[in-house]
């Protein structure tokens, strides 16, 4: 197949936080942090079967089967309590490819490991960017409900009001680094992924 032309189609931030949100609710519900593994292994009976060094063959944390039916891991980072947060962004990740991609996946045909290497070498970096946008968008809005963000970080922003230190921080950037911090493990993600949602939350 002719990578070169492929155009991934255009999703809003709005669309794809809708869809996240569904996504959500149908197969979660309110309680945090959303444990995306119980959902993929429990409810949509995606098998996640851990690959020694994927990541260290393959460059990546965790990937889905052309099939949907499979979700690859790293088996070190899966047996390291410490990379979990890490890991529940990844699963979220590739549960966007699932939800947004997957009628551009079956264009692809792509059935086998090789199809990947090739689609990768060949797909425009702009396109291929595209796709991969979507997927962080999607797991970030799954994985931190937004409405429930911003009364978490009021909460916090209140409580810290008394913090001479957090008095000091003048810029968005600082702030949100500092917020993060406490904010992560309720939400079950990395303080750099939370720093990003942060970020775009403004």
């Amino acid at each position: 197949m002719d990578y070169y032309s492929i155009r991934v189609p255009f999703i809003s931030q709005e669309e794809i936080k809708k869809m996240a949100d569904g996504f959500r609710n149908r197969y979660w519900g309110e309680s945090l942090p959303v444990d995306i593994e119980k959902i993929i292994d429990g409810k949509l009976k995606i098998q996640i079967i851990p690959i020694p060094n994927l990541r260290r063959d393959c460059d990546m944390d965790a990937h889905i089967s052309f099939n949907w039916q499979f979700l690859y891991v790293d088996a070190d980072m899966y047996k390291d309590d410490r990379q979990q947060n890490r890991l529940r962004f990844s699963f979220a990740h590739e549960i966007g490819h699932y939800i947004l991609h997957e009628n551009i996946y079956s264009d692809f045909k792509l059935n086998n490991i090789y199809k990947l290497y090739e689609l990768v070498g060949q797909i425009p970096a702009e396109q291929y960017g595209y796709l991969e946008t979507q997927a962080n968008k999607f797991a970030g809005y799954l994985l931190v409900p937004r409405e429930k963000l911003e009364i978490e970080k009021k909460k916090m922003i209140d409580q810290l009001k008394q913090n001479p230190e957090f008095i000091k921080i003048s810029d968005d950037k600082s702030q949100n680094s500092y917020l993060a911090i406490p904010l992560a493990p309720i939400f079950g993600v990395s303080q750099e992924a939370m720093e990003i949602v942060l970020s775009e939350s403004h």
